[in-house]
């Protein structure tokens, strides 16, 4: 009772501190909500085997990311359409997916970017696996029902992935922490260095489809990736056959060289034909001295394949065929051999041979973005993730060389062995360089500035060099069968030339540029000696009127009528007039038209 008439006593003193408490209260949870920050959502999806490596997983990203660990026997099953339906159960906001096991204990499901090619091929686009199955949870693959999904006109997908997907494909807990342990002190001490390096894909002249095609040489895929790369690249390039690349290089493409370097690398990234177990870089020698690749004429030679010895680190792009192909591939063994991650090819990948600019299309489009997403500081799997949309919404109908299912297939190709969270933190450094005194070159070089033009070297030993054309012009003919005239751009080579050689060809436009000549190997990396500077010609000409199809001095209706008559064609295309494409796009279409009437 007493205490009874205590509390009663004090009832107005009570309601006020319940008052103040309450509103203090508020006030801290309010206070809290202000800062709380949402993490993003990281799965962990794995088998019970793996479970010790995914509580490291998870131990190590809980830091950063709001972690779940989700294992097939949770799930009831390893079939690719239950985890997926279970993957859209919990997957409440755009995050990340690394699945920790081989393709054999969690599947790599197929998709189809043809309606009629539902098997493995090697000659079109057809049947690939891929982890997007993964990653594209709101989107229906299948819409007509076939249960071959991905088909690019019965499924019309869009791709917009909602969870960036990597693997770490291996299904024993010691490859598994070992590669994960290794991820950390990438991230914590990032190697500086990025080595970019690239063969030819296709020589000029070469067969492809029935039809001569371009220079396919990888190297100016590099060099626009070497936009985001500051100073400290370290670059590998052909410098072998009769048709070297024309870009400056550190170092020849060689399986020693290329080997000797990628200890040291932050990031590697090639351009180059593949096997499921190697690169090869394509080596042109013109036996019979004619200008245009033949039969015979080609070799292929490995600059990195699995089972060699070889020390790899940090993160690898392969723009190559198949390295991600089957149970045993090339980008497995680098994860073995110390890298952390790779993005790769589980099928054959698609890129015009004329790429040169970010939007042409193919794989060099994908790697443009992806190096660019990369180096503005985003992890590697929204990287990659990204850069397979961008390519998809902006890019995808640009690579003529190829079936346009052929853009599906990239899409579906490109898969990342290693965690999706991975950053690589780059400080730019400035590259040290070394220089070595160049010989003057004693090549005299006289121009006919004409529209009608005629070029003549006069070369007094025995060389070997390019010849650099701007824009606009056309070489037709040369006094000499074995120079190699690539007019798509702008490149003559010439292999152990000597004495008065004379090119004949015509000006398009009005055109004022440099003509260069050029030595065939040019860095000090890859030798000291019989280096020649390089030259240099202005010229500035009033060419032909691009207009002007026919080259008769008037724009009339003859053009017109070859226009028309070339109307619809690519480059690929039988009868081709190169002259009828006025906007130099590889085919002749309405733009051109129109730039024809409406000049």
């Amino acid at each position: 009772m007493q205490i009874n008439n205590v509390v009663k006593s004090k009832k107005p003193f009570i309601f006020l501190i319940i008052f103040v408490l309450i509103f203090s209260i508020c006030n801290i949870h309010r206070t809290k909500a202000t800062t709380i920050t949402h993490k993003t959502q990281y799965i962990i999806l794995t088998t019970n085997n793996l479970m010790q490596s995914a509580q490291l997983v998870a131990e190590t990203r809980d830091k950063k990311y709001d972690v779940e660990i989700v294992t097939v026997e949770d799930i009831g099953s390893n079939n690719p359409s239950e985890i997926r339906n279970y993957l859209k159960k919990i997957a409440v906001s755009k995050g990340y997916l690394l699945i920790l096991g081989s393709e054999n204990t969690i599947p790599r499901p197929s998709m189809y970017p043809s309606s009629t090619v539902h098997s493995v091929s090697y000659s079109a686009p057809s049947e690939t696996k891929t982890d997007l199955y993964y990653a594209l949870l709101n989107e229906e693959l299948d819409k007509d029902g076939d249960l071959f999904p991905g088909e690019l006109y019965d499924d019309r997908m869009n791709i917009a992935p909602d969870i960036f997907v990597g693997r770490i494909p291996f299904d024993s807990n010691k490859e598994v922490e070992k590669i994960f342990n290794r991820t950390i002190q990438f991230e914590e001490n990032p190697p500086q260095t990025a080595v970019l390096a690239a063969s030819f894909i296709a020589y000029p002249g070469e067969i492809y489809q029935g039809a001569r095609i371009f220079n396919g040489d990888g190297a100016r895929e590099e060099e626009l990736i070497a936009t985001f790369l500051g100073e400290n690249v370290i670059k590998l390039y052909e410098k072998s056959g009769s048709f070297p690349s024309i870009y400056d290089a550190d170092f020849e493409l060689t399986k020693e060289n290329f080997y000797s370097v990628l200890p040291d690398a932050g990031f590697v990234n090639w351009v180059a034909h593949g096997s499921n177990s190697a690169a090869y870089r394509e080596i042109w020698n013109d036996k019979n001295e004619n200008g245009i690749p033949d039969d015979g004429e080609f070799k292929f030679e490995s600059f990195i394949a699995k089972d060699d010895t070889f020390k790899a680190n940090g993160i690898f792009f392969s723009g190559s065929c198949l390295n991600e192909n089957g149970t045993s591939n090339l980008g497995k063994a680098i994860l073995e051999k110390g890298g952390v991650a790779f993005i790769g090819s589980t099928g054959i990948s698609y890129s015009p041979s004329y790429f040169a600019a970010p939007h042409d299309g193919g794989t060099g489009s994908i790697n443009y973005y992806f190096v660019k997403n990369l180096t503005s500081g985003k992890t590697v799997g929204e990287s990659l993730y990204t850069a397979l949309q961008e390519f998809f919404e902006n890019d995808f109908y640009n690579d003529i060389e190829d079936p346009i299912e052929a853009n599906l297939m990239n899409i579906y190709d490109y898969n990342l062995y290693g965690d999706p969270a991975i950053i690589w933190n780059v400080v730019e450094k400035q590259k040290e360089y070394t220089t070595t005194k160049r010989n003057e070159n004693p090549i005299v070089l006289c121009i006919d500035n004409a529209k009608d033009i005629k070029i003549t070297l006069n070369i007094p030993e025995k060389t070997s060099l390019f010849v650099l054309l701007p824009p606009g012009i056309y070489i037709k003919s040369s006094s000499v069968k074995n120079a190699i005239i690539d007019n798509a751009f702008g490149i003559i080579r010439l292999n152990n030339a000597i004495g008065e050689i004379v090119f004949s060809g015509v000006v398009r436009g009005n055109i004022k540029g440099q003509i260069t000549i050029k030595d065939s190997i040019t860095t000090d990396s890859i030798t000291t000696e019989g280096l020649l500077e390089d030259k240099t010609f202005n010229v500035a000409i009033n060419g032909y009127d691009i207009r002007d199809i026919n080259m008769d001095e008037r724009v009339d209706s003859n053009d017109l009528e070859i226009l028309i008559g070339n109307f619809g064609k690519t480059y690929m295309d039988k009868g081709f007039n190169h002259f009828a494409d006025l906007n130099s796009d590889y085919k002749t279409d309405g733009k051109d038209l129109f730039i024809l009437l409406f000049p």
